[in-house]
């Protein structure tokens, strides 16, 4: 099997950014999480937060025993994070209006980073979006709950269907 190198193989960095999502999510009342949800969160706060994150991410510990990301993901992990972050109000309402719900607070928290993280690399970078969606949804089913993959292929494809 050929190996992939960080410039074609990106599911780290999208692990690792729907993984930091995903901790904003399950944080009740957290300032931090309505900083982010609100899209008032600094850059350089964000980047604290992403940097305090990475160092807890690649300690070595038994439940995350391959938890690692080389420097090309985590260049775009961090990429990938600030859009999120820049353009929280915009990718939600894209998100929400997909799902058909008043809140995404009414989805899993899983599916909710996910959809963020798929979301944000479909309307600012150039990825093509098979390669966005066959990730995301891969990265549903790996995190999420036993629908979480087709849900996630489904809202992301229509996202992308109205997208112009």
């Amino acid at each position: 099997m050929a190996q992939h190198n960080s410039d074609t193989n990106k599911t780290p960095g999208r692990e690792f950014a729907l993984k930091f999502l995903f901790q904003f999510f399950i944080k009740e009342n957290s300032d931090l999480k309505e900083k982010l949800l609100q899209g008032e969160m600094s850059p350089s706060e964000l980047e604290d937060k992403l940097t305090e994150f990475k160092e807890s991410y690649m300690d070595t510990d038994e439940e995350h025993p391959d938890n690692f990301i080389d420097s090309g993901n985590w260049f775009f992990a961090n990429k990938l994070l600030k859009e999120v972050s820049k353009n929280m109000e915009t990718l939600e309402e894209v998100i929400k209006s997909e799902v058909k719900k008043d809140s995404l607070d009414q989805i899993e928290k899983v599916e909710r980073s996910v959809l963020l993280v798929g979301t944000a690399e479909l309307y600012y970078f150039e990825t093509p979006y098979q390669v966005v969606i066959n990730e995301l949804v891969e990265l549903a089913k790996k995190y999420g709950g036993a629908s979480s993959g087709k849900f996630v292929n489904g809202v992301l494809d229509g996202i992308r269907s109205k997208k112009k």
